[in-house]
């Protein structure tokens, strides 16, 4: 009897440990499908937001992106928004990505505010100059000698939108350097900027702007640079690709296809000056992804490639 007593509490104790470790394996496979159902929400996922300012190189690369991640099955929605509003929207998860932020220099302001929320993407393109432009005919050819030439331009910088970099260093920090505080910079926006700036060459009259590479205006208007010898403007910086907190783990595709994206100058301007010549910017962006196709394809992945 003692001996059947034994073999029965024995009995009963490995059922137990049996039913512990068939419970724990059953926990563990709920834990497990909940999180592939999990993920499998997230790939789901096909709605998203890019913000862009409207400058030339900005939209053109945005709606170059959009027509990229809406052929890779994406629901692509735009938001247009000015610089400081456009980081304001990533870091706050209002806005998924954009493609247009100018680092480490033009966009000091915005990345200090903003960055330790951000997540960087990478940089897809590299060179991006900005300064003060004048056509070539214009026989000044530096900043420091505007000061001397004041009347020519009427006091007048003719820039762009107020809350983009440019402005902030050309307001805050070049016109106190090169005694320009007398001066009036002028705020508008990218095309009011270009309009005058064909205006006066067509008049073949002095003007300075504030001006960027890459952009079209360079492409039918002999431009140049003023020297910045006191290096207001800094070295060229390189254009990021930025995207909210958290995209890499809701967009795991989407994310590849953001850091793979980069351009060349040359490719970069083809894109600008299709842009600029076409009159919807949906269509320029249709027309480059399908003349470009190996290009575009080393931003896709292998089951989403273009023939």
């Amino acid at each position: 009897m003692a001996v059947i007593k034994k073999i029965t509490t024995l009995l009963i104790a490995v059922l137990l440990v049996s039913l512990l470790v068939v419970g724990c394996g059953s926990n563990q496979a709920q834990k497990s499908t909940e999180k592939t159902e999990t993920a499998e929400k997230k790939v789901e996922n096909k709605e998203i937001t890019l913000g862009y300012v409207q400058w030339a190189s900005a939209e053109a690369s945005t709606y170059l992106m959009q027509e990229v991640l809406e052929r890779a099955g994406y629901d692509v929605k735009l938001m247009t928004v000015q610089a400081g509003a456009m980081y304001q929207g990533v870091a706050k998860g209002d806005i998924d990505a954009m493609v247009c932020a100018w680092l480490p220099k033009t966009h000091k302001s915005y990345w200090e505010e903003y960055g330790d929320k951000l997540v960087d993407l990478g940089d897809n393109y590299k060179g991006a100059k900005i300064g003060l432009v004048v056509p070539k005919y214009v026989e000044i050819d530096s900043i420091s000698q505007l000061k001397n030439n004041a009347d020519k331009f009427n006091k007048r910088i003719v820039g762009i939108d107020p809350g983009a970099g440019i402005m902030q260093v050309t307001n805050n920090t070049a016109m106190g350097k090169y005694g320009l505080s007398d001066w009036k910079l002028v705020g508008s926006s990218g095309a009011a900027m270009t309009a005058k700036l064909k205006q006066a060459i067509n008049q073949k009259e002095p003007v300075v702007v504030t001006g960027w590479t890459p952009h079209w205006k360079w492409f039918p208007f002999d431009l140049k640079f003023l020297k910045d010898p006191k290096g207001v403007y800094g070295k060229p910086d390189s254009i990021k690709t930025l995207g909210r907190p958290g995209i890499k783990e809701d967009y795991s595709k989407a994310t590849k296809i953001l850091q793979k994206y980069k351009l060349n100058n040359q490719q970069l301007g083809q894109l600008i000056k299709m842009a600029k010549d076409a009159k919807e910017l949906e269509k320029a962006a249709a027309k480059y992804v399908d003349q470009n196709k190996e290009l575009v394809n080393q931003w896709l992945p292998q089951d989403k490639q273009l023939n």
